[in-house]
């Protein structure tokens, strides 16, 4: 496998985008976590870092279906270089809005809305570049970066901002940015294919109401199919989990933990990165795991690690109680990775391929809306009662839907 990250790597425009990959991915990361810290600052809610998911997904949910109208015009290497310049000066304006909440709440939004632009043209170069005997190894090293700049962006937010302030980690994400938008300008004319016609209003909307009925199409199909609608509402409600714990996350850390929010992503989401690389490591080894039982393990020890976790008090009197809270995180990212991954794989498995762009479609759309919608409604509860009240509750709701789960394999 290393050897064959290496060849892949070895290749010149596979480098280049891998390298916008990376710093794309890194910085987005990092600037969504810092940004949720920030905002704590500035107002002290957990609502407002609501309003930063909120704002972070809803982008998906409006464009997801017609990114791909663009994408598909436009050749992919234009696509990449104009979203990476255009996210350089967005990241810039926020500079001069750095202590105004709203104005950095529309700045995410716009961000969110230029990267929604960046992924499917991103995702539809690989096969252009590399040779289709290296695809599965190019998307693996597509996975590893996914999950290492998740870590790493999480986990480096914070002490970036205590460092340096929020101006400065804000220019650095702009020269990211533009790094990366240099990195695509250096590779080959890879993708060749000509413009289907002027992009005219006129052609926009013909493509949007083509894309529409492929939407309905593709609900149709996976209303139909239980196997697949049962994947995915398990997928979204694992995603559904993650965005109401980030949102309580920075809370919990100084009221409970006794840490400052800027160190919750190096103490308490980087371990759960590291579990999340366990556990495709783990389900990579292991192919022949049966998937549905591993998805219902998997939220089993998902509800019992945030309910361990939400007690923290109870055992914080111990010298080692931070030692436990980062050994809880560990689990609990292992086993949200046995959900999503074995999630996508069945909807891989069980999806027609004619029809898998559209499942995938939508299934990213009910993601970015189980990431978003309860989170504004966790927010409020924890602002209004504790955060751990809050992380109590969402631990005894995972452990009732893991339950229902149960039964319904019996």
């Amino acid at each position: 496998m290393r050897a064959g990250f290496l060849k892949i790597l070895g290749k010149r425009d596979f480098s280049r985008i891998w390298t916008a990959q990376v710093l794309s991915q890194l910085v987005s990361n990092m600037l969504t976590f810092a940004l949720i810290l920030h905002i704590y600052d500035l107002t002290g809610s957990l609502t407002t870092i609501s309003l930063v998911m909120i704002a972070t997904t809803i982008p998906s949910v409006i464009f997801g279906p017609f990114s791909g109208v663009l994408t598909d015009r436009v050749r992919y290497k234009k696509v990449l270089i104009y979203t990476s310049i255009l996210r350089f000066l967005v990241a810039l304006l926020l500079i001069p809005a750095a202590n105004n909440t709203l104005a950095i709440l529309e700045i995410i939004f716009l961000m969110a809305t230029i990267t929604q632009f960046f992924a499917p043209a991103e995702m539809s170069s690989i096969p252009l570049i590399v040779d289709r005997d290296e695809i599965i190894a190019a998307n693996s090293v597509y996975i590893t970066t996914l999950y290492g700049a998740l870590i790493i962006g999480y986990g480096i937010a914070g002490p970036l901002l205590a460092v340096i302030g929020s101006k400065w980690l804000f220019i650095l994400a702009a020269i990211a940015f533009l790094v990366s938008a240099f990195s695509i300008n250096s590779m080959s004319d890879y993708d060749k294919k000509e413009s289907a016609g002027n992009l005219t209003i006129f052609n926009l909307a013909k493509n949007i109401v083509s894309v529409w009925q492929s939407t309905k199409e593709g609900i149709f199909y996976i209303r139909n199919k239980q196997n697949i609608l049962g994947s995915m509402i398990k997928l979204a409600v694992g995603w559904a989990m993650l965005g109401a714990f980030i949102v309580v996350l920075p809370g919990f850390a100084e009221l409970t933990v006794n840490i400052s929010a800027k160190l919750a992503g190096l103490v308490l989401i980087a371990p759960a990165g590291v579990g999340m690389l366990i556990a495709s490591y783990l389900l990579n080894k292991h192919k022949n795991w049966p998937k549905n039982k591993i998805i219902i393990v998997g939220f089993v020890i998902c509800g019992f690690t945030l309910l361990t976790l939400s007690l923290y008090n109870l055992y914080a009197f111990l010298s080692f109680a931070i030692v436990i809270a980062v050994v809880l995180m560990v689990v609990l990212g292992l086993s949200a990775a046995f959900v999503y991954i074995s999630s996508q794989t069945l909807l891989h498995l069980n999806s027609d391929i004619k029809m898998r762009g559209r499942v995938f479609g939508i299934s990213a759309m009910l993601i970015n809306i189980a990431l978003g919608l309860p989170a504004l409604f966790v927010g409020g509860v924890a602002d209004l009662t504790s955060p751990v009240f809050t992380l109590i509750i969402l631990a005894l709701v995972i452990m009732i839907y893991s339950a229902t789960l149960l039964f319904d394999e019996e």
